[in-house]
């Protein structure tokens, strides 16, 4: 490709700024093109849209339009476009299917402990001035939670798990992780400020203990893998598994997040969670590491 690598010889300071340029551009860009396919299919998209009803099914579908090309434009194309110009690595490997089944497993046993620390965090007081700062978002995730139809759930799927699983793995593992180990000489350094900031950038300090937890595991997946695809992965069925479990064919018609969030966790399953969780990891750990050693070998 014509512009590929010709960046690659620049100053760290330079490609800082060459991703934030990108990243500016790319949600304006972004943000502009939806709102020309909203007006264009739809003359009055953009008023409705402005002012938000959530009990409107085509406002609910306009919004999700907005938040999947949001998420594409913070998250996805900037940092695609910064790797092609700078020679940025970000290791797409490919997985075995015992990976892929074990890393299945470990985000599906983890939801109960994790559910336990999302109450726990919520009973935390944290001052007021603290929480204006606080990104309420659960009236709008119950309202895209609402799916009558296939084509809500995969539409859903789309913008709940698939987009945001792929775009914020590139940003903060695929980015922010390296780059932090490189400069820390430290990956357990790097997985820890990239688990801090994956847990900020949500904006939602009642979930902030959680989300840190679940990017830290995230992160050392990677770092075992050395490979995306297992993060994505595991950020996929993550958020998946809210979108699964509120559609309605499965008998819960949106109440799953509401479930996962505010209802009471039972220790016990929560215990049985955590210790289920940390020996599945410990076998992919070992696989991973058995790989490691006679990829080595082979060299």
């Amino acid at each position: 490709m014509k512009f590929k690598n010709i960046y690659k010889a620049n100053s760290l300071a330079s490609k800082t700024g060459i991703l934030f340029l990108l990243l500016f551009t790319s949600v304006i860009l972004h943000l502009m093109l939806v709102v020309f396919l909203i007006v264009l299919f739809d003359g009055n998209g953009l008023h409705i849209i402005q002012k938000p009803d959530l009990s409107n099914q085509l406002c609910v579908d306009y919004l999700k339009l907005v938040q999947l090309f949001t998420s594409v434009g913070l998250f996805v194309t900037p940092i695609l476009l910064y790797a092609h110009l700078t020679g940025f690595k970000l290791k797409f490997i490919s997985l075995k299917m015992r990976e892929i089944l074990t890393t299945i497993l470990i985000m599906i046993f983890f939801t109960p402990f994790i559910a336990l620390l999302l109450e726990w965090n919520m009973n935390i007081l944290f001052p007021e001035w603290l929480l204006f700062f606080d990104k309420n978002s659960d009236t709008i995730v119950m309202a895209f939670l609402k799916m009558e139809t296939v084509y809500d759930f995969f539409y859903t799927l789309l913008v709940i798990a698939v987009v945001p699983a792929i775009g914020e793995e590139l940003i903060f593992r695929g980015y922010l992780q390296q780059s932090m180990q490189r400069y820390f000489k430290s990956a357990h350094i790097a997985i820890l400020v990239a688990a801090l900031f994956f847990s900020f950038i949500h904006l939602e300090l009642k979930a902030i203990i959680p989300r840190f937890v679940l990017g830290g595991l995230i992160g050392y997946l990677y770092y075992w893998s050395g490979s995306l695809w297992l993060p994505i992965l595991a950020h996929f069925v993550n958020n998946a598994q809210a979108v699964v479990f509120s559609y309605s064919p499965f008998g819960f018609e949106g109440r799953a997040y509401f479930m996962l969030s505010e209802s009471k966790v039972d220790p016990i399953i929560a215990v049985v969670s955590f210790f289920s969780t940390i020996l599945l990891t410990y076998v992919l750990y070992k696989k991973l590491h058995l790989k490691k050693v006679s990829k080595r070998g082979l060299m």
